[in-house]
């Protein structure tokens, strides 16, 4: 019987409070209306943000006059040289395009420094510079070099500001009253030129903010990475309430990519290309002697039919003739190759990848002087990771080199193989006149530097091709594209967690009140 007592006054108690809560609407509907109001005012202060999205596909480095690597692979010197097509690292391409240097210069580019509100009705709306009533020149250096904002709040009307306000804490505050377009604004910072842009009138605020400081903003909010850890197509992404603004600022990022890349392409291919101009202008030299050389024998001996004793050979065999010449050619170029990397001066400069000679070696060397060549371009000599990267560089040099002298005396082996074996083909050249001889052997050395004349301009026309302006690191899938919707604020969302407050609160408020009435 106490037991059933006990659970009457148990319902008894639960009913008597949701009674005593429902008592209470005189709180928690006024509470609810305003976190409703809030909801709505802020839904209707906000400006509405949209996801711009981008595409950009990498590309793997094609071949062409990149190095002395790619100058002298797949050149028909039967297979001297060799090595893996290299793919691309996804990740520091990713890098690149977050880089500091590449960011900043797509900040300059964009004015991204300056963010400019159109201040209308209860939305502050953010403008592009391009959308602007008034164009600003700056000072050199002077956004380089500003560590502080600066904030001016200012009215337009028939082409004339009427009243500005400049806020900094560079500097106390100024206020200018009717200055007509264009006009020159001096701050203790430097001098400022306003100009006219566009015939709108409004209020504006135009806040000026540190280059450091817009980097590290930037580089928050924007978003790249591949679409999958597969795929070497990279998504950027940027949320704005300015299309303009955004689209402009992706597009840039992938063109500066681009540019950024081709320069250090382009950097190489120049640096590289001392070694065949070199070469090039010592055989052209060579066999314009030898032509010489041929002209005056001819003469000089009164040869009638040069043809007849061209086509004599030297061995009495084709094939083994072309073998010979294929190979003495070949050792040609590696002694070249030995000569240009004994060079101290091109010490930091790419090396043939040389089959059986430490393939892994040679890809990690190139590795290391792209990575010195970018440290080059972003950093000081006296950085850490660039003298680390010089050290091993050297070390390298010096295993590489070692593995293109291995590889020439084993080249100069066959030959001597290839000599015995024609040991009795060349008992019958000797049984040929000496002037006949002499006139073969000429022509033989001139047909080697013609072939090494014809693969050196061949290397020259790859260049061309390299610094060509369609060579890219990154093709662009898609340019910078507004999402349909909205991004931010999301309505249903912001009504929600408007609710949420407004029962917590209200919870709050009740729970206090009641505790309060209980005590008493």
């Amino acid at each position: 019987m106490t037991d059933n007592t006990n659970n009457n006054d148990e319902h008894i108690h639960i009913g008597s409070l949701f009674k005593q809560i429902f008592g209470f609407w005189k709180i928690y509907v006024p509470i609810g209306i305003v976190c409703l109001i809030g909801a709505i005012v802020f839904l209707l202060v906000t400006p509405k943000e949209y996801a711009m999205t981008s595409r950009i596909q990498l590309l793997s480095e094609k071949q062409g006059m990149m190095s002395e690597l790619k100058m002298l692979k797949g050149s028909g010197l039967g297979g001297l040289l060799g090595g893996s097509s290299s793919g691309v690292n996804v990740e520091d391409e990713i890098l690149l395009m977050l880089s500091r240097q590449n960011l900043i210069t797509v900040i300059q580019e964009n004015d991204l420094q300056l963010e400019i509100l159109s201040k209308s009705g209860l939305k502050d709306q953010l403008l592009d510079v391009e959308e602007s009533p008034v164009a600003f020149t700056f000072p050199p250096s002077f956004l380089d070099t500003l560590s502080k904002p600066i904030t001016m709040s200012f009215k337009i009307s028939n082409g004339e500001i009427t009243k500005m306000k400049c806020k900094s804490a560079l500097f106390e505050t100024i206020t200018l009253h009717n200055q007509t377009l264009p006009t020159t604004l001096q701050l203790p910072v430097g001098r400022i030129a306003i100009t006219n842009n566009l015939p709108i009138n409004g209020n504006y605020e135009v806040e000026i903010t540190p280059l450091q400081k817009t980097y590290e903003t930037l580089v928050k909010e924007l978003y790249i990475d591949a679409i999958d850890k597969t795929s070497d197509i990279v998504e950027l992404i940027y949320k704005s309430s300015n299309k303009l603004r955004s689209n402009k600022l992706l597009n840039s990022i992938m063109n500066q990519y681009n540019f950024y890349s081709k320069g250090v392409k382009m950097h190489d291919t120049n640096l590289n290309a001392e070694f065949v101009g070199n070469r090039l202008d010592s055989i052209t030299m060579e066999l314009a002697i030898l032509e010489h050389k041929i002209e005056n024998y001819k003469q000089s001996n009164k040869m009638p039919s040069p043809e007849a004793h061209a086509s004599i050979t030297y061995y009495g065999n084709k094939e083994t003739e072309r073998a010979i010449l294929d190979t003495e050619t070949r050792l040609r170029m590696l002694d070249y190759v030995i000569q240009y990397m004994e060079n101290p001066a091109n010490a930091f400069a790419a090396v043939p990848v040389i089959d059986g000679a430490g393939e892994k070696s040679i890809v990690l060397y190139n590795e290391l002087l792209l990575e010195r060549q970018r440290l080059l371009m972003s950093s000081e000599v006296n950085n850490p990771a660039l003298i680390l990267a010089e050290a091993q560089l050297k070390e390298s040099h010096k295993m590489l080199l070692e593995s293109v002298k291995s590889v020439r005396n084993n080249v100069q082996i066959g030959l001597d193989a290839l000599y015995k074996t024609d040991t009795k083909l060349a008992k019958e050249v000797d049984k040929l006149p000496q002037q006949e001889r002499e006139y073969i052997e000429m022509k033989r050395q001139q047909k080697i530097k013609e072939t090494i004349y014809l693969f050196l301009m061949q290397k020259i026309q790859e260049k061309e091709l390299a610094n060509s302006p369609d060579d890219v690191a990154g093709r662009i899938v898609d340019k910078a594209y507004s999402s349909y919707k909205h991004v931010y604020p999301k309505g249903s969302i912001i009504l929600i967690l408007a609710f949420i407050i407004a029962c917590m609160l209200s919870l709050i408020v009740i729970g206090i009140k009641i505790f309060v009435s209980n005590k008493k």
